[in-house]
């Protein structure tokens, strides 16, 4: 089913997030809060690695001044969200 408005583009977004998540890390409680760090254990090299996986996997190239940026699941759903509108 295509996805039609702002809110069902995050919430898919979301769920890929989690997707990797669970995937890669075997993380599967997450919410939109969760922090990358304080929530779910990751470190630096996690995340530059999650955003390898998703460079990928959305075929999206990510500035990493903005990516340091981000620091719950929401933060990078939100990001990737607004590549994928530019692009």
């Amino acid at each position: 089913m295509p996805v039609k408005n702002i809110s069902e583009k995050r919430m898919y977004m979301f769920e890929e997030i989690v997707k990797i998540l669970k995937e890669n890390y075997g993380i599967e409680d997450v919410k939109p809060e969760s922090n990358f760090k304080k929530d779910l254990g990751l470190n630096s090299f996690d995340l530059m690695e999650l955003a390898f996986i998703a460079e990928e996997r959305f075929g999206l190239e990510i500035d990493e001044s903005a990516y340091r940026g981000t620091e719950t699941v929401k933060d990078i759903s939100d990001y990737l969200e607004s590549l994928k509108v530019k692009a």
